[in-house]
């Protein structure tokens, strides 16, 4: 027959209740053990630690010692009216309250009656006041009570944050430090809790348990539960990662590969397998992180690395990450935007006297005319036929390939503006062109064009801090303003976006020239926004600059 009986969770039921059954906190059992035998217990004391390390288990266990009629060498019997009433939470003189929800002074005011008066079942009343690094104001009242409280009272105070407590309280307080358990010590709670159930586990699965835990049984113990409801027969590693979202070993490791050697395409083809499995990036990047701190600390022995400059470069790029920031998709466009700043690790060749022209347009004969968008519509390429592609097939895709703008753009995107004039034919190219038309065209159109190189996104500050200046024999001159000359640098070496992106609209191949003009800087979309994009792109194009500077 099933029991009706609710479910109680497991951390309560194998909550420690006695001094002996305390998991990892020998030190501070030791003192409080010693302290009750001699009957020295101070009448006010501090619980600091993580969460779920036991503080609030050991000012009951506390508790039931200063009121057992049963005491044995300090340990309650955990068995007497007293000591069970306390287990049950039924004992009226054991107080215990929550500093997050009665944090005021007139919560304070109302404790006071409370404490003065006398114990009406216990030897001893105790006041747990658990996360009382929320109080505040509320200490005022309290500060002489502490100070020289009556004998039958002991508070016990819990916080995970002593450093907001105010020293004038601290100094009234006897404190005791909760550390963080090892993953044996919540291995071994684990192991008993899983014999006492009758539930096998796989060893593998027991430590990424313990290991997850990051030092608190209390979470390990809620993650044992959630598995353990389930419903599966054997408590494996694998549905560990599956229940929790967690990516296998082989996954972060080729993460970590990919972002130390600047492998960008490896490591954003890891990402859509993440993605594509509904794994969480946040839990991922605790991985990926904690692989690297690994390696780190591996590369500092004897025989260290010859890639641990490479192993510190990735930190820092990964350290950078505020998994907060952004919302949706914020993480992962964060993580591959890591990825892509590692490629500037790798060698480049040395530009050229002639570089600040492309090759197409050092071209002896004139280079076609692109066609307008509207042909390229009512055209029947190969691409148009072609079925659509998934982001990594994109991404396969040869760097090298120049394909014609209209085949280039993903079916995704919006059709891009007819452009507003053509490149004249190559019988007319002779002619001098018109400077001032060529101007006024493309700041005509200079919106359009903003709009369309911001959709990459490390780009648009550039293209939005900038104005066209002149168009002269197929060069356009962007100016920046004086004081942002980091824009300017930064934009030379990535005029090739910039180049693509104005050429499409003006319908002909440009080179792109930059200089710095008193161009104002409030002309980059007001001043909040204007600092913004600012702040973004230093963020984003710091170290390549670094980098360029170093190479000069």
């Amino acid at each position: 027959m099933t029991s009706t009986s609710p479910h109680q969770a497991l951390y309560r039921r194998w909550r420690a209740q006695t001094f002996g059954e305390i998991v990892g906190q020998q030190a501070v059992v030791t003192t409080l053990r010693n302290a009750v035998r001699a009957n020295a217990v101070a009448h006010a004391m501090l619980f600091v630690g993580p969460r779920g390390t036991g503080k609030t288990s050991m000012a009951r266990i506390l508790a039931k010692a200063l009121n057992c009629t049963n005491l044995q060498d300090g340990e309650p019997d955990d068995s007497c009216e007293a000591c069970v009433a306390i287990r049950e939470g039924r004992a009226l003189d054991v107080v215990e309250m929550d500093a997050a929800s009665n944090n005021k002074v007139d919560d304070m005011r109302e404790l006071l009656p409370r404490v003065y008066t006398a114990p009406s079942d216990l030897r001893r009343k105790v006041f747990i006041v658990d996360e009382v690094q929320r109080i505040k104001e509320g200490w005022d009242v309290l500060l002489k009570t502490l100070e020289e409280p009556p004998e039958h009272v002991v508070f016990i105070f819990c916080t995970t944050d002593s450093s907001q407590i105010r020293p004038a309280v601290v100094s009234r307080l006897q404190r005791f430090d909760f550390r963080r358990l090892t993953v044996p010590e919540i291995e071994g709670k684990l192991r008993r809790i899983l014999a006492e159930d009758g539930r096998p586990a796989d060893e593998d699965a027991i430590r990424l348990i313990a290991e997850l835990a990051a030092g608190g049984m209390r979470d390990a113990e809620s993650m044992l539960d959630q598995l353990l409801s389930g419903g599966s027969e054997r408590l494996t590693a694998e549905s560990v990662r599956d229940l929790l979202g967690l990516a296998d070993a082989q996954t972060v490791l080729a993460f970590v590969d990919a972002a130390v050697s600047g492998d960008a395409l490896a490591g954003m083809d890891v990402l859509d397998g993440l993605e594509e499995r509904g794994r969480d990036l946040r839990s991922f990047m605790d991985q990926a992180v904690e692989v690297l701190r690994t390696r780190i600390a591996r590369s500092l022995g004897a025989g260290a690395s010859a890639d641990r400059s490479a192993l510190l470069a990735a930190a820092h790029r990964l350290a950078g990450i505020d998994p907060a920031r952004g919302g949706p998709g914020g993480l992962r466009f964060q993580l591959e935007l890591a990825l892509l700043s590692a490629i500037k690790k790798q060698p480049m060749e040395a530009p050229s006297a002639s570089s600040t022209v492309p090759a197409y347009a050092q071209a002896t004969t004139p280079a076609p005319a692109l066609a307008p968008a509207r042909e390229a519509d009512s055209s029947t390429s190969t691409a148009d036929q072609a079925p659509a592609t998934s982001g990594r097939a994109r991404r396969s895709r040869p760097a090298e390939a120049v394909a014609p703008v209209e085949d280039a753009a993903p079916s995704s995107e919006e059709p891009r503006p007819p452009p507003r004039e053509l490149a004249p034919p190559a019988s007319e190219q002779t002619a001098p062109s018109a400077p001032s038309t060529d101007l006024e065209a493309l700041r005509a159109r200079w919106p359009e064009i903003v709009a369309a190189i911001s959709e990459h996104p490390p780009t648009k500050p550039l293209i939005v801090a900038c104005r066209p200046i002149s168009v002269e024999d197929g060069v356009v001159t962007l100016g920046f303003p004086e004081g942002q000359s980091f824009l300017k640098d930064v934009a030379e070496r990535r005029r090739s976006v910039l180049e693509d992106g104005i050429g499409r609209f003006l319908g002909r191949a440009v080179a792109v020239r930059c200089v710095a003009t008193n161009l104002a800087v409030e002309s980059l979309g007001g001043d909040d926004e204007g600092a913004r994009l600012l702040a973004e792109a230093r963020r984003i194009f710091a170290e390549d600059l670094v980098d360029a500077r170093e190479v000069s």
